[in-house]
C-alpha cells in the first residue's frame, strides 16, 4: 500500500470520528492532526472542574476521549505512532497554539473574539490535536493558510461589545487572565461556570 493511501484511510477516519479534521507539517517531519469536535447542550464539552484536587475535563473525558482513542487506535494498526497532545488531544499549557494550527489546517478563520470560527458550526468547535509519524503530507497546504481579517467578522463586533470585562480587540485579548471563563467561579460539586458571552451571542 502507498503512503498517500495510508494518508488517505488515516484523514477519513479522522473525519469519520471528528466533526472536523485536517493535517500540519512539523519542521522535524512528524504531522499534526487537528481535530475539531462542535461542543452543543447535548455533547457539552465545556464541562470542567476541578474537583478531586485537580483540573477536570468532563466533557472532553465523555466525548472526546472514545473518540481520540478510537483514532490513536487506527493509526497504530497501521504501523505508525500516534500521541494525543496534552490531555485528551488538548494543551492545557498552552504550549501548543491550536488555534493558529487549526486556521492553518484550514479549518476555519479566527474571529473577533480570537476563537475560530467554522462556516458550519460556528465558534462551537473545541480543538484537540494528535502527532504522528504517519506520512499526511499529501493532505498539507503546500502553503500555510494565512491569519487575515474573517469576512464573518468585518462589520460586527458583537463579542467585543458584549464582554463584561472589557478584555477583547478586535482579534486580540489584551489581558487573558481577566477573561471570566478564565477565573470562573465553581458550583458545589467542584465544576466550572464558563461565561462565554462572545460565543453565545457570536451570530456566526
Amino acid at each position: 500500500m502507498l503512503p498517500a493511501d495510508f494518508a488517505g484511510r488515516i484523514i477519513e477516519k479522522a473525519k469519520s470520528l471528528f466533526d472536523v479534521a485536517g493535517a500540519v507539517a512539523l519542521p522535524d517531519g512528524d504531522y499534526l492532526l487537528v481535530l475539531g469536535l462542535e461542543s452543543t447542550s447535548e455533547r457539552n464539552l465545556d464541562d470542567f472542574g476541578h474537583a478531586g484536587g485537580g483540573f477536570q475535563m468532563y466533557g472532553f473525558r465523555k466525548y472526546a476521549r472514545p473518540r481520540l482513542n478510537s483514532l490513536l487506535n487506527f493509526i497504530h494498526a497501521c504501523g505508525f505512532t500516534a500521541v494525543p497532545v496534552g490531555r485528551y488531544g488538548y494543551p492545557l499549557g498552552g504550549e501548543t497554539n491550536l488555534k493558529k494550527l487549526a486556521v492553518t489546517a484550514g479549518l476555519g478563520a479566527r474571529g473577533k473574539s480570537t476563537i475560530i470560527l467554522h462556516p458550519e458550526f460556528g465558534p462551537r468547535l473545541r480543538l484537540m490535536a494528535v502527532r504522528t509519524n504517519a506520512p499526511l503530507q499529501p493532505f498539507v497546504s503546500e502553503t500555510d493558510t494565512p491569519e487575515r481579517e474573517n469576512e464573518i467578522c468585518r462589520t460586527c463586533s458583537t463579542c467585543i461589545d458584549v464582554c463584561p470585562t472589557g478584555v477583547l480587540e478586535p482579534y486580540r485579548m489584551i489581558d487573558p487572565v481577566r477573561c471570566l471563563s478564565n477565573i470562573t467561579p465553581k458550583t458545589e460539586d467542584g465544576r466550572s461556570i464558563l461565561c462565554d458571552e462572545c460565543l453565545r451571542q457570536c451570530p456566526a
